[in-house]
């Protein structure tokens, strides 16, 4: 069986592909408007939208392993935002998307490392600044 891109139909000697020109600074490597002329990657959509946005949900629903912790909380959080950015960019491959996708990454690297910095700290009670 051969899969047909069904999204690179031509009319009058163009693409209808809603999201061109890209103007983010990388394209992936899933094939471009493979289901859809509006979707870039549909893969990595689904994927950033079920993978992290969803494990982030599930780790503020169940705030675990430290329970109540704001700081696990917000580490979540930003894993959520990082999921609903990777998909914003993967949608469209433009240059706003890829920074929604890039910074949290940046901030969630900011919360682990505090996170490790404060795991025997006691509930409620920072100890970053004896560092």
């Amino acid at each position: 069986n051969k899969v047909v891109n069904v999204a690179n139909t031509t009319t009058g000697g163009e693409n209808n592909h809603y999201w061109e020109p890209h103007t983010a600074s990388i394209d992936f490597c899933e094939t471009n408007y493979l289901l859809s002329g509006h979707i870039v990657e549909p893969h990595n959509v689904w994927s950033s939208l079920l993978g992290l946005s969803l494990f982030g949900l599930l780790g503020m629903l169940r705030d675990q392993p430290i329970k109540g912790e704001l700081r696990m909380t917000i580490t979540y959080l930003v894993l959520v935002v990082i999921g609903i950015g990777s998909a914003a960019l993967h949608s469209t491959l433009h240059w706003v998307f890829q920074s929604s996708d890039e910074l949290p990454m940046i901030y969630l690297v900011f919360c682990v490392v505090y996170n490790c910095l404060e795991i025997k700290s006691p509930s409620g009670n920072a100890n970053v600044a004896r560092y």
